[in-house]
């Protein structure tokens, strides 16, 4: 069993000072620091990756640093060495290289990691830090598994946010970039070490035996070594799942996450969690379904899409409240979440597959749980372990709730522009009405709801539209009953105003308008005066958004008309107004007149074609 945590922070510190490098002047643009732990049966890629790593080896702007563990019994290649080896990779170099020996290690312990990423950098200094993690992953349990039979060690969740501590503390900075060439770097990793780290990349899911293509990424990187910890991410993303992407015989996802963009996504992950859990146990087995329909990373694991989940959850449960708690969440994922590349292989060898990977996975049990994940930070600081004790308990409650919303003509001016909700709870507890109109959010109410009370409620909009009315009843914070009305039409009056020219540019007065909704044949008229035309419907009951509009102005001889898809502007204070300028042409003619010059060219064509026939039927008859 480990010493206690206090005792193993303490050594670490004590450690990271004994190693602290001296202060020497970066004169490299990137180090990358490559912790590989091949003492387990991964020894034979770890060589390959080595000769991936050193077909580029360091440049004059990149250091290239490997601490290699290997394992006996079975890769014997390269002096079939056992120990724990450091290397400064350069060209051509091969793993039986002279390198400092350190014996066997624990390539799982805390301290070793910090001693080497302290040498590294102390040795090796550079504008900017990649640290990458080499081995199997176990998503939130760790990376890093020493198969040493003496040994047998995982680096946890909790021992790499020790060491990674010990390391920004002895160097007085973070890290730019860490990695995980393993499966599984999970949100939970992620949200443990971003105190430290300022970018993250690594796979959602599992990762091929083979690991990230060293090769071509080294080249990306010594060819541009301006690049910046972002930019270099997105680099590795792009090659490892263009490389695999239709050769590989498993699905292949990989993503580039802000650590800056992680507190801010869990600050939104709990508003969203704290609405659906009141949901519970109402849309218990919708978030089952939910659950169910989502993609699972590896066949023994409980790792699932986050996002995918998400909007599998919107799907199946049919709250706008929720909603708008996903769209702030959507917002917020896509601020950690930068780059992300998958590829899924319709016929994956292990079966696991990765259509609907959005770049960030975390633990999503069954049922109950494991202790030690309470102690993470992602644990400590959102609501997932709660939702996770919660979501697959209790029944839907039998609570009536009976509701019933129309349209009405609030102020008798004619228009129905305000929403009467009628509700009877059959418990004490809130009601809560949400209205969206033409898709789009408007308003919310609450009150106090009594048993077998019923309580009206009016609502009255400046802006008409087609609404839908999503009625809530909860009691003690949980969600008893829902009922949802939509197709109501709450009105408005919008003009249609404009400006009629002749072919002068001068106003056209007394010009008659006809606007027709050619959708529904319906007609509204007007008159121009002072060249300006003003004509008002209702809105959404004469006409509604994307309707084929077509308006003719009518001036004595005259005629010009144009069509259109009505499209409202914003709402404003005033009334909403649809502004259609309209000129008259020099080809703008009456249809009389345009007839009558159309008969008389006809006939004078006629005329021209008989006059030439006579003279062609002369010549051919020799007729003098």
């Amino acid at each position: 069993m480990r010493p206690l945590w206090a005792a193993l922070t303490v050594a670490l510190f004590l450690l990271s000072l004994a190693s602290s490098p001296t202060s020497r002047a970066a004169d490299k643009s990137w180090t990358v620091l490559v912790y590989m732990d091949a003492d387990n049966n991964l020894e034979d890629v770890g060589i390959e990756d080595f000769l991936e790593m050193s077909a580029v080896g360091s440049t004059p702007d990149v250091n290239v640093v490997v601490q290699m563990d290997r394992t006996p019994g079975f890769e014997s290649t390269y002096g079939d060495w056992t120990s724990a080896r450091r290397f400064y990779v350069t060209a051509g170099m091969e793993p039986d290289a002279p390198g400092t020996d350190l014996g066997e290690v624990n390539m799982a312990d805390p301290a070793e990691l910090v001693s080497f990423v302290n040498w590294g950098i102390g040795n090796y200094p550079a504008t900017h830090y990649f640290l990458v993690l080499w081995d199997h992953g176990d998503g939130w349990q760790g990376v890093v598994v020493d198969d040493d039979p003496v040994i047998g060690d995982r680096l946890n969740a909790t021992e790499l946010r020790t060491a990674m501590d010990a390391i920004v503390a002895a160097n007085g900075r973070r890290i730019d970039l860490l990695g995980n060439d393993a499966c599984r770097m999970t949100l939970e990793i992620q949200y443990e070490l971003a105190d430290f780290v300022d970018y993250f990349v690594g796979s959602e899911k599992d990762e091929p035996k083979e690991g990230w293509p060293y090769t071509p990424f080294l080249q990306a990187l010594t060819a541009d070594p301006a690049m910046g910890p972002g930019d270099v991410a997105r680099t590795l993303v792009d090659a490892y799942v263009g490389g695999y992407e239709g050769v590989a015989l498993y699905s292949v996802a990989l993503s580039a996450v802000s650590a800056a963009g992680l507190r801010p996504f869990v600050g939104a992950l709990n508003p969203f969690l704290e609405e659906l859990m009141a949901h519970l146990p109402f849309y218990t087995q919708e978030v089952l379904a939910a659950r169910g329909a989502t993609d699972r990373f590896e066949e023994s694991a409980e790792d699932y899409d986050l996002w995918h989940f998400v909007e599998n959850v919107l799907a199946e449960v049919p709250s706008p409240r929720l909603a708008r708690r996903a769209e702030d969440l959507r917002i917020a994922f896509h601020g950690a979440v930068e780059h992300e590349r998958h590829w899924d292989n319709p016929s994956p060898a292990n079966g696991v597959h990765a259509a609907n990977a959005h770049g960030m996975s975390l633990y999503f049990f069954p049922v109950g749980g494991n202790p030690e994940y309470l102690r993470l930070a992602l644990s400590r600081d959102s609501l997932w372990d709660e939702f996770l004790a919660t979501f697959s308990t209790g029944s839907r409650p039998q609570v009536a709730w009976s509701v019933e919303v129309a349209a009405v003509d609030g102020d008798s001016d004619g228009l129905d522009e305000s929403l009467r909700l009628s509700a009877t709870a059959g418990a004490n507890g809130t009601g809560s009405v949400d209205v969206y109109c033409d898709g789009a959010y408007v308003a919310s109410r609450e009150w106090f709801a009594v048993e077998n009370r019923t309580d009206n409620v009016s609502m009255a909009f400046s802006v008409g539209g087609i609404c839908d009315v999503t009625a809530y009843l909860f009691a003690g914070g949980v969600l008893q009953n829902v009922t949802a009305r939509g197709g109501l039409a709450v009105e408005e009056i919008v003009t249609f105003r404009g400006r009629v020219n002749g072919s002068d540019g001068r106003p056209v007065d007394g010009a008659a308008v006809t606007i027709t909704n050619e959708r529904t044949g319906e007609v509204a008229q007007g008159t121009t005066e002072d060249g300006a035309y003003a004509v008002s419907v209702v809105y959404p009951t004469w006409f509604r958004e994307g309707d084929p509009i077509r308006i003719d102005i009518v001036a004595g001889d005259r005629r010009v008309g144009v069509q259109f898809n009505a499209t409202l502007p914003e709402a404003g204070t005033s009334e909403r107004v649809i502004v259609r300028d309209v000129s008259f042409g020099a080809a703008d003619l009456g249809s009389w007149y345009a007839a009558f010059i159309l008969v008389t060219v006809v006939a004078a064509l006629g005329v021209t074609f008989a006059l030439l026939s006579w003279r062609r039927n002369r010549k051919l008859l020799r007729i003098p």
